[in-house]
């Protein structure tokens, strides 16, 4: 399993689905996200990881809950809860070498910054790996 192509998927998970009951407490404007990704390996040592991006969010993205959501189709989500103060959900990636990935998030947003935490299993050739990806955002001004 290349853990980049699970990064990649996994990364722009912080917001949005589109069957939510209220809106996310989501200010529209240019957003700066930090991971940080951690992975516990028995079988070898993977150093942990920060990346930060950034990206325009717009009210539209936000009102169709697809903010912060890259489109992954390897993953199925099996729960979601939205609520206007954050975002719980469960989901399942499997990938064409044969890997799979159990996941599950918390996210807490408020208006001009967020945060998150996802967990979760990494099933592969070379074993199962632990995974912790902790989230920071906050909005940095207009697009």
């Amino acid at each position: 399993m290349k853990l980049q192509h699970l990064l990649a998927g996994v990364a722009g998970l912080a917001v949005g689905f589109s069957a939510m009951a209220e809106q996310p407490n989501i200010e529209p404007g240019m957003w700066e996200t930090t991971s940080n990704l951690s992975i516990e390996s028995e079988q070898f040592p993977i150093p942990p990881r920060s990346d930060t991006s950034s990206s325009c969010v717009t009210a539209e993205e936000i009102a169709e809950g697809q903010a912060f959501l890259d489109d992954n189709e390897e993953c199925d989500f099996t729960r979601k809860d939205i609520r206007a103060d954050g975002m719980d959900y469960s989901m399942t990636c499997e990938t064409p070498d044969g890997g799979r990935t159990q996941m599950d998030a918390s996210m807490k947003f408020n208006g001009d910054s967020m945060s998150g935490l996802i967990t979760g299993d990494i099933e592969s050739p070379m074993g199962v790996m632990k995974m912790k990806i902790e989230l920071n955002g906050r909005r940095i001004g207009d697009c």
